[in-house]
C-alpha cells in the first residue's frame, strides 16, 4: 500500500516543468501512505513527473517504485495489492518478458507491454490504484479497482495534469491551491453525508470513478471522460443454485479470497468487531493458518466504547477466545475522541459524515505497533442484504396505491407525533412516505429528512439537492442496473454510491492514515459477482436480512452471536452532544464563522441545534454533518489545508481545554 502523485504537461509550449520543491511537498503531503521510502522520477523531456510513498508490504528489498520495464520506456506508480501477480508474472515470463524483482508492482508495467491498459484490466484482482506513463506514446494510463477501494484523484487547467491518491497533494500544487467549494458538493454531503463521484468538495478536482480508466496524451486534444471496464449484474441466465449449493459456494469463494489475501512479507491480522462478517473473515483465516501449519496465532483487534450499550467488545472477544487469536482491545473515550478531531479530518480530505472514521483510526493506530496489514469484513452487507432498510424499503409497496399527498401527510404526521428516543422508526416513516425510488434510496443514508432540507438550504443549494442530484445520481444508477427489482436496484445503488464514496473512504484514509493497510475480502469482485446472481430471497425476506452469510456463520460462529440485534459500528455521538460535546457544537455552528457561509438558513441551524440540546427531536446525524462542514472548511478553506493546519485548528478550538474539562 502506498501513496502516488504524477505530473504531466500535456501542453508543453505553455507549461513548465514541475520544479523539485513542489514535487517533494505533493509527495510529503500523502507521507502518512507511505512512512517507509519516497521515490520520484522524470522523463527525460520533462515532460511527466512521477512520485510514489512506500508502505512496504511485498518484497521489501527490490520494490521501490516508481519502477519501470527492461528498457525503461514504460514506468508506474501503483498503490494497492494485485493478489493475481504471481500467475499473471509466470504468464508474462512464459511470453518474453524479464523481471527485475519479485514485487506485484512490476506485473502492471510488463502487462501493459503485453496486453495494453485495458486488457491488463481485465486479467487484474485485486485493490488497486495505479498511473502507467508510456514515454514512446507519451501517453499517461490511470485506473482504479472494480470497487474502488484505493482512491485516486486528478486535476487539469488544459496545460498541465496532475493526480494523486488524496486531493491534499494535489492542493500543494500552486495552480491547484485555489480551493474554490463546489456548491454541488455541499449540497450532496447535505443530502447524503458524502460527495457522489466524479467530483469532490473543490471545483476542478475530480475522483476516477471506480472500475474505470482514463488516457491522457501529450500535444493532443483530451476529453478527460473516463471509461468503464467493468460493472456488477444481478441477471442470471443460468440454473439457480439451491440454497445448500449457494452455501458450498460461498464458503469455498470466500476461503479462496481469504487465503489470496494472506499475501504479505510483513505481519498481518484482522479487524473484529463482533459481527458476522468480521467473524467469518477470522475464523477463515484462522482455519488456512491451521491447513498451512502456520506457526503464528491469527491477531485480531478491536475497539469499544466506554459507554456500555455501545461497546460490541464481548462479541468480538467470543470469537477471539473461540479461535485463539492474539487479541487487542482498544477503548475509545470522548477524551479520545475530542483529541482526534482536527487531524483526522485533514487526513480524511472531503468532510466525514461517518464519525465512526475516528475509533477505526484509533484501533489502526494501536494495530500498528504489531501489524502492517489488516483485513477487515467491509462490503458484505452490500453484496448479501444485511441493512434492515433492505427489508423496510420493500413495504413501500404497501403504501404505493395511495396517492403522493396523502402518502406523505399520513406517514409524516405520524413520524412528527414520535418522542425523542424514536429516531429510527421516525426516519424510517420519513423516508417511506416518498413516492419516488431514487428519493427513497438516496434518504436513507441522509442527515436530514427532505421537508427539513427544502427549510435548510438556501434557495442555491436546495435546487441543487432536488431533481438535479437525484437525476445526476440515483437516476441515472437506476437506468445503468441491468435488473428493475427494487433489491437489486437499492444494492446496486449503494454499492455505487454509500460504499465507494463514504465507508470505503473512510476505511483507507483511517487505516492508511495510521500506516496500515486494509484488505477487503467480501468485495473481492469474484465474490461481488457471486452474490449479485444470487436468488433475492436468499439475501432479504420478509424482515430477514443477509439470509445466505447468516447461514454461512453458523458453520464458524455462535447463535446468539449472529442472530442478535444488529448494532453496527456506532459510538455514543448523541450522549456527548448532550453533554460534554454541547458548548463546542453551539460555538462551532452557531458562530458568525459559520452562519455566514451562506449555504444556510441561520434560524434553522439554530433551531436544529436547539431541537436537539433540549430532547425534542434527535438531530445527531444532522448536527454531525453540519459540525463536519463547518470543520472541513476552517482547515482547507479558511487555512492552507495542510497537516499544520490541523494544529492550528486545534488550538483555535480550545480542543485541549475542552477534553480536559471532560
Amino acid at each position: 500500500m502506498c501513496g502516488i502523485a504524477g505530473f504531466l504537461r500535456i501542453r508543453p509550449e505553455r507549461s513548465e516543468p514541475l520544479t523539485q520543491t513542489v514535487a517533494e511537498q505533493i509527495t510529503h503531503a500523502i507521507w502518512r501512505r507511505g512512512p517507509d521510502g519516497e521515490g520520484h522520477w522524470r522523463s527525460q523531456d520533462n515532460l511527466c513527473w512521477l512520485g510514489h510513498r512506500r508502505l512496504a508490504i511485498i518484497d521489501l528489498a527490490t520494490g521501490d517504485q516508481p519502477m519501470s520495464n527492461e528498457d525503461g520506456t514504460v514506468w508506474t506508480v501503483f498503490n494497492g495489492e494485485i493478489y493475481n501477480f504471481k500467475s499473471l508474472r509466470a504468464e508474462l515470463i512464459e511470453s518474453g518478458h524479464q523481471f527485475k524483482t519479485a514485487s506485484d508492482t512490476e506485473v502492471l508495467v510488463h502487462g501493459y507491454e503485453q496486453w495494453g491498459g485495458p486488457g491488463l484490466l481485465k486479467r487484474l484482482q485485486g485493490i488497486f490504484a495505479f498511473a502507467i506513463y508510456d514515454t514512446k506514446a507519451k501517453k499517461l494510463f490511470l485506473a482504479r479497482d472494480h470497487l474502488g477501494v484505493k482512491p485516486l484523484h486528478w486535476w487539469t487547467d488544459g496545460r498541465v495534469f496532475l493526480f494523486g491518491s488524496e486531493i491534499k497533494s494535489l492542493l500543494r500544487y500552486p495552480g491547484c491551491n485555489q480551493r474554490r467549494v463546489s456548491t454541488a458538493g455541499v449540497a450532496q454531503f447535505i443530502v447524503s453525508r458524502y460527495v457522489s463521484r466524479p467530483h469532490t468538495m473543490f471545483e476542478g478536482i475530480y475522483k476516477l470513478p471506480e472500475a474505470s480508466y482514463m488516457e491522457v496524451d501529450v500535444g493532443r486534444e483530451n476529453v478527460f471522460r473516463p471509461q468503464a471496464y467493468w460493472d456488477v449484474h444481478y441477471t442470471n441466465p443460468g440454473k439457480q443454485p439451491s440454497f445448500d449449493e449457494a452455501l458450498d459456494q460461498l464458503d469455498h469463494l470466500l476461503k479462496e479470497t481469504v487465503r489470496m489475501q494472506l499475501m504479505s512479507d510483513v505481519p498481518l491480522g484482522a479487524q473484529l468487531s463482533g459481527g458476522v462478517d468480521s467473524s467469518i473473515v477470522v475464523a477463515l483465516m484462522e482455519t488456512i493458518r491451521q491447513e498451512s501449519g502456520g506457526q503464528h496465532r491469527v491477531k485480531t483487534f478491536s475497539v469499544g466504547f466506554d459507554v456500555e450499550r455501545f461497546s460490541e467488545l464481548k462479541y468480538a472477544k467470543q470469537i477471539a477466545d473461540s479461535y485463539g487469536t492474539e487479541h487487542h482491545e482498544i477503548m475509545v473515550g470522548y477524551k479520545d475522541f475530542i483529541d482526534e478531531l482536527p487531524l483526522l479530518f485533514w487526513i480524511h480530505d472531503d468532510p466525514f459524515g461517518d464519525p465512526p472514521a475516528i475509533p477505526t483510526y484509533l484501533m489502526c493506530k494501536k494495530a500498528k505497533e504489531h501489524v502492517s496489514v489488516m483485513l477487515c469484513g467491509e462490503g458484505a452487507d452490500e453484496q448479501f442484504g444485511g441493512y434492515f432498510k433492505y427489508a423496510a424499503d420493500q413495504y413501500s409497496r404497501f403504501v404505493d396505491w395511495l396517492p403522493s399527498s396523502v402518502r406523505h401527510t399520513l406517514l409524516r404526521g405520524t413520524a412528527a407525533m414520535l418522542p425523542f428516543k424514536a429516531r429510527r422508526v421516525r426516519s424510517i416513516l420519513e423516508i417511506l412516505a416518498l413516492d419516488d425510488r431514487a428519493s427513497r434510496f438516496s434518504s436513507w443514508y441522509g442527515a436530514f429528512d427532505k421537508a427539513l432540507q427544502t427549510t435548510l438550504l438556501n434557495p442555491e443549494l436546495r435546487e441543487q439537492v432536488g431533481d438535479r442530484y437525484l437525476t445526476e445520481v440515483f437516476g441515472e444508477l437506476l437506468k445503468n442496473c441491468d435488473s428493475s427489482h427494487q433489491l437489486d436496484q437499492f444494492l446496486y445503488s449503494d454499492i455505487h454510491t454509500r460504499l465507494v464514496e463514504d465507508m470505503l473512504v473512510v476505511g483507507d484514509r483511517m487505516s492508511m492514515g495510521a500506516s496500515i493497510e486494509a484488505r477487503v475480502p467480501f468485495l473481492d469482485h469474484h465474490v461481488v459477482e457471486f452474490a449479485a446472481k444470487l436468488p433475492r430471497h436468499y439475501k432479504v425476506k420478509g424482515l430477514r436480512t443477509k439470509i445466505l452469510l447468516k447461514k454461512l456463520a453458523e458453520r464458524y460462529a455462535p447463535q446468539d452471536l449472529i442472530y442478535r440485534r444488529k448494532v453496527g459500528f456506532t459510538l455514543p455521538l448523541s450522549d456527548w452532544m448532550l453533554g460534554p460535546m454541547q458548548p463546542l457544537i453551539r460555538d462551532v455552528l452557531l458562530s458568525d464563522q459559520c452562519l455566514s457561509r451562506n449555504y444556510f438558513q441561520p434560524e434553522i441551524v439554530k433551531k436544529i441545534v436547539d431541537e436537539h440540546m433540549s430532547r425534542k427531536i434527535d438531530r445527531e446525524q444532522g448536527i454531525w454533518v453540519l459540525f463536519a462542514l463547518e470543520i472541513w472548511h476552517r482547515l482547507y478553506v479558511d487555512d492552507d489545508g495542510s497537516e499544520e493546519a490541523a494544529e492550528r485548528l486545534k488550538i483555535d478550538l480550545k480542543l485541549d481545554s475542552i477534553r480536559s474539562a471532560a
